[in-house]
């Protein structure tokens, strides 16, 4: 067990004696573990060894302890989403329980691993996650450099754990056949959002981009689309966001038959803000409810699930439209140019989205050499 001291020590009585107890913590489990530092006879011995281990500097002021800088850094962060901060909160939690009391001057490297090590074989967090509590850690500690309160950043060169017990939720990556996307966008021709949801399963938007696009967004006369906001949920509560990051934010150029069911839904919409009248609130979404309201997330992924079942096809999320898009793009791209556009077109990184759809590169493989030897018959 490694040990680390997280108070000044106090003086407690105990039937006819006075005791010296220090609370501490546990750096592997996060378990609270306070010791006894001695027993005397009167008060005012039991106060004057409490008050000489105070003064060897053996304990710290909470201010310049482990949860005092997450905290700080946590609450400096005002350039970041709701969503994103509730996260960060979230991961400086579960730090100040393993390592919040610790000095920040006796904190080092060994406890920081020997901390990620404890999370890895907990069985409750995974990768990802404690990927995150260390993200946050580092951060915090490395803003603690910058403002003089530590040398260096203990924790700056500790890896993450090579197991983890806990096994990573696998992301949904099954991806529709051609025959299958076929077959949904033949039993959604009739739902009232047969046009948006198109546009996602063939370009890519993530749910967020969707549930936000507006139509002031959409120029039909020039067959584009434009991605500047999402529409994101924090505690059960809709909330706008304005993109995951600058990629994120982008021009979609879209082809004839996806912006004839883009015209094909406003007219539909407009026939629905008849028939609600004074209900009918106006916040120019494309995807909205029957008087016009901002749609859920939660109400999306139940009347998707619906119609995924309805066309028969493999059950996919909102997340799998996406994923379905992406395939078929890399899988029909016929060189880099194609794939750097396909990347532009769903937000992604080039180089992320070479590694996330490798699977389907061996088919673009097989293209290229299909054409190298078809000139090779003329060489």
């Amino acid at each position: 067990m490694a040990w680390k001291q997280t108070s000044h020590p106090s003086v407690q009585q105990q039937r006819d004696k006075w005791v010296v107890r220090v609370d501490g913590i546990d750096t592997v489990s996060g378990a609270r573990k306070p010791r006894q530092l001695g027993t005397y006879r009167s008060r005012r011995s039991a106060r004057a060894a409490a008050s000489a281990y105070a003064a060897s500097g053996e304990s710290g002021a909470e201010r310049n302890t482990v949860g005092a800088v997450v905290d700080r850094w946590v609450a400096g962060k005002v350039d970041v989403s709701n969503k994103s901060r509730l996260q960060y909160e979230w991961a400086v939690g579960h730090i100040k329980a393993g390592l919040g009391g610790v000095r920040l001057d006796r904190l080092d490297r060994d406890d920081v691993g020997r901390w990620l090590e404890g999370l890895a074989n907990g069985g409750k967090l995974s990768q990802r996650s404690i990927q995150i509590m260390r993200m946050v850690l580092r951060a915090a500690l490395d803003d603690a450099v910058d403002v003089g309160e530590l040398r260096r950043n203990p924790a700056a060169r500790v890896g993450m754990p090579r197991n983890v017990a806990k096994t990573s939720r696998e992301l949904d990556r099954t991806a529709w056949t051609e025959d299958e996307l076929r077959k949904f966008l033949t039993a959604i021709a009739d739902h009232r959002w047969a046009g948006p949801l198109r546009l996602t399963v063939l370009y890519g938007l993530r749910r967020s981009e969707l549930l936000g696009l507006s139509w002031s967004a959409v120029d039909l006369r020039k067959g584009t689309v434009r991605i500047e906001q999402a529409l994101i949920e924090v505690h059960g509560r809709p909330e706008w966001s304005d993109g995951k990051n600058a990629r994120s934010r982008r021009t979609i150029p879209i082809d004839k038959s996806v912006a004839a069911a883009l015209r094909a839904h406003r007219r539909f919409q407009a026939e629905e803000r008849l028939v609600a009248g004074p209900d009918w609130q106006d916040h120019d979404l494309v995807v909205a409810t029957r008087t016009g309201r901002p749609v859920s997330p939660g109400n999306f992924d139940q009347t998707l699930d619906r119609l995924v079942s309805r066309a028969g096809v493999t059950r996919l999320t909102s997340h799998g439209l996406r994923h379905t898009a992406a395939t078929h793009m890399v899988r029909h791209a016929s060189d880099l140019g194609e794939i750097r556009a396909a990347a532009d077109i769903l937000g992604h990184s080039p180089d992320m989205l070479m590694r996330t759809y490798a699977h389907v590169m061996p088919e673009s493989i097989r293209t290229v050499t299909d054409k190298i030897e078809q000139r090779s018959r003329g060489l």
